[in-house]
Parts: structure tokens; sequence; C-alpha cells
């Protein structure tokens, strides 16, 4: 019923789950609901105290697929192009207005933001669009 491709992605899905779970006790439903959320394509917003593995958990379970991520951490003095990129400076000599994202959050298949609520209202505000229509912005053109 299900393709050779779909059978492999499900058969590394549970080895992953098995494995994380393995290293990390009692996280059960934090990568199960990891696994969900990629294979949806949804976001997850995960919260507790510091100091509970949250930030490890996620960055073992995006290490393990194969697709471009992008992590950082958050500050109120995180500026955008810390994570949207910086100017494409030859392009506004010319007059165009872009930003050059290779590598960066809006490139990213998988993002995770840490401590996302000590960002400044000016990350906040970009980050909506972004995370809700996951569409970017750039300069005349939307990625």
């Amino acid at each position: 019923m299900w393709t050779d491709e779909t059978r492999r992605t499900l058969q590394h899905f549970a080895a992953l789950r098995q494995e994380l779970n393995e290293r990390f006790t009692h996280r059960e439903e934090v990568i199960d609901t990891l696994a969900l959320a990629t294979v949806c394509q949804e976001h997850v917003l995960l919260l507790g105290p510091p100091g509970t593995g949250k930030t490890e958990v996620v960055s073992r379970f995006a290490a393990e697929l194969s697709m471009p991520t992008f992590h950082y951490l958050l500050t109120r003095f995180t500026e955008p192009a810390e994570l949207f990129g910086p100017l494409d400076l030859p392009a506004f000599k010319a007059g165009r207005y872009h930003l050059r994202t290779e590598g960066m959050l809006p490139e990213a298949r998988i993002a995770f933001l840490d401590e996302v609520f000590q960002g400044s209202s000016a990350i906040l505000n970009t980050l909506l669009t972004l995370v809700h229509e996951r569409v970017f912005h750039n300069g005349a053109t939307r990625q």
C-alpha cells in the first residue's frame, strides 16, 4: 500500500523516536509531538522550566533529519538580520532591497528559535508572517 520511500521514512522516524526516548527519560510526549509536527509540517511550542532538556531534545531531533535547519537563541537585542540574513549590498547599490537568506531562517525546513519570548517586538512582529503564512517578504519578492 505504501511506497518504499514512505516505509523507509516511517522506519527512520521509529528508530529516531526509540533512540531519543532511550537518551532522554520522561520526554516521550515531546519526542512524539516533534515527530508528528514534522510529518504534518506544523509548529511546536515547548514550554517548561530551564534545564529540563528542551533545547537538547530538539537539537538532537533536528540533527538526525536531513533537512536544512536553523537554530538561534533569541535575546531582546537580537536584530532581524541575525534571523533573516544580511542586506545584499550590491543589490542595494543597484536600487533593490534584498536580503541574503542562504542558510538563514527563511530557507530552513526545520527552525528552532530558543527563548522566543525574549525576542524584541521588532523580531516577533517580523516572525508573524513567516510563522503563520510561511511567507517571507524579501524586498519585492515573496519567498
